[in-house]
């Protein structure tokens, strides 16, 4: 009986976190270079007041899988600040020979940044995009290390 009275509390709480805090979204995509250069992975982050946070990969250089609720699903409609994380073993943010495999310097291992860490915080960073219903929502994202 306890099983059942689990399962419907459950049920109603699920229902219940799906609803009204949805917004509308869109896709988003574009490129994040540093001095000029693709970077190689990383995170970025689209922050809309009001709304749940975006986040998306950096993959070569492209935003790819900008995710809000599912993967894939996009980025709310409106206004963003944005900000771009590349962090972890890489010993450097772009890799000097595309096609091969990065180098890994253990001195990163703590996860320390590979980009100016103004960029880290969206209220900081100066990047910004305004993701619009009807697209195209390509951003070109250009970091400088100085």
């Amino acid at each position: 009986m306890n099983v059942r009275l689990f399962a419907l509390a459950a049920l109603f709480f699920s229902l219940g976190c799906q609803s009204s805090d949805r917004v509308d979204l869109a896709s988003v995509a574009g490129t994040v270079t540093l001095d000029g250069r693709p970077v190689e992975q990383g995170t970025i982050m689209f922050e809309k007041t009001g709304a749940r946070s975006a986040t998306g990969q950096i993959k070569e250089g492209k935003i790819v899988d900008v995710t809000t609720y599912d993967v894939n699903d996009g980025a709310p409609i409106g206004a963003h600040r944005v900000a771009v994380f590349v962090t972890g073993v890489a010993k450097t943010a772009v890799n000097d020979n595309p096609g091969q495999i990065q180098k890994f310097d253990p001195n990163y291992m703590g996860g320390g940044s590979l980009i100016p860490s103004r960029y880290n915080d969206p209220a900081k960073s100066t990047l910004t995009a305004d993701v619009k219903d009807d697209g195209p929502n390509e951003f070109k994202f250009e970091l400088s290390s100085k």
